[in-house]
């Protein structure tokens, strides 16, 4: 990066690093697109640091460096019982085999989760019997490996076009998602919960197992998985997914514990009859235009924020 000195007006030029985030590359992977998108995250940094430092212009390529590891991914496995935390839940089945010897041996636990979510009972809905094992042989499973791996799990998708699977990890006490589905609006939706990558148990109320990381009521709630958002009705939820199906997956990453600063002093504030919560959610996409000349404009917009969602809170004498 290069710019001109403001003292004497001579030539400053300074190495600096730009790079793209760490992307995973399957045998499914478009490597055009993933080049595209590379370029785009690096250009993206190059503007923000432009943005930053006025004055600075691209000078040139000192290198360009790809570095690659081997890729080791996630698989469902062998049994696993069930920690306390997640048995007092009640909201999985941790498919089984009474006998022991074929438990230990078992590798197949994503495909008779499936074939439960398919096949509800409801006495001892964890117990695999020859009935399960020959309904999970009517779904298509051709070139699925056991243990199954996450990438695998679109392949399925694509061979059972009625059902659609997400997939949650669980570490700390958190539950969060690992794989959320592409396909929506199909007949079948099933939820899964991969244990110490390597076990899939399956989900049969979400509403049980998430609840007490939005909310401390008890009553029930509804999902989307894929904006990771709660509400108390279906129909809202409904409402909410006509918009949101249109949009790509959301991570939610919140500041590090006493990296802000917080307002504590609640004795200083002034107490009213009424109060009004407003929360506005927005996507933000980039802005797709040439870059303006630095000798006249300090500011470079590169992104825009497009409200998705709304809501209001009224309070009035302590009251919702």
């Amino acid at each position: 990066m290069g710019k001109v000195s403001p003292t004497d007006g001579s030539s400053i030029v300074e190495v600096r690093n730009f790079q793209s985030k760490t992307a995973i590359i399957l045998e499914s992977t478009n490597l055009d697109e993933l080049w595209t998108e590379v370029v785009e995250q690096i250009l993206e940094n190059i503007s923000v640091f432009q943005m930053n430092g006025p004055g600075w212009t691209f000078h040139s390529i000192v290198s360009l460096n790809i570095y690659t590891v081997k890729y080791k991914p996630l698989r469902g496995g062998t049994y696993i019982p069930f920690l306390k935390f997640l048995a007092s839940k009640k909201a999985l089945i941790n498919m089984k085999f009474e006998s022991e010897k074929r438990r230990n041996k078992d590798v197949q636990c994503f495909k008779l989760c499936i074939a439960r979510a398919l096949n509800p009972i409801k006495d001892h809905p964890e117990r695999i019997t020859r009935q399960l094992e020959k309904q999970a042989e009517t779904l298509n499973f051709d070139g699925i490996s056991f243990p199954t791996k996450l990438k695998d799990i679109k392949k399925f998708e694509r061979q059972n076009p009625q059902i659609s699977v997400n997939v949650l990890g669980y570490e700390g006490k958190k539950i969060f998602p690992l794989r959320i589905s592409e396909m929506a609006e199909r007949e079948h939706d099933v939820n899964l919960l991969l244990l110490e990558d390597k076990h899939f148990v399956l989900i049969n109320d979400l509403s049980r197992l998430l609840s007490h990381q939005m909310s401390n009521h008890k009553e029930k709630r509804f999902f989307c998985l894929k904006f990771r958002n709660s509400f108390t009705k279906k129909e809202v939820l409904d409402k909410h997914k006509e918009s949101c199906e249109k949009h790509d997956c959301v991570k939610l990453r919140l500041p590090e514990k006493g990296s802000i600063l917080e307002f504590k002093n609640f004795k200083h504030s002034m107490h009213v009859p009424i109060v009004v919560y407003a929360d506005f959610e927005c996507l933000t996409k980039p802005i797709e235009s040439c870059k303006p000349n630095s000798d006249f404009h300090k500011q470079n917009s590169i992104k825009s924020m497009n409200p998705l969602d709304s809501a209001l809170i009224f309070s009035v004498t302590g009251k919702n």
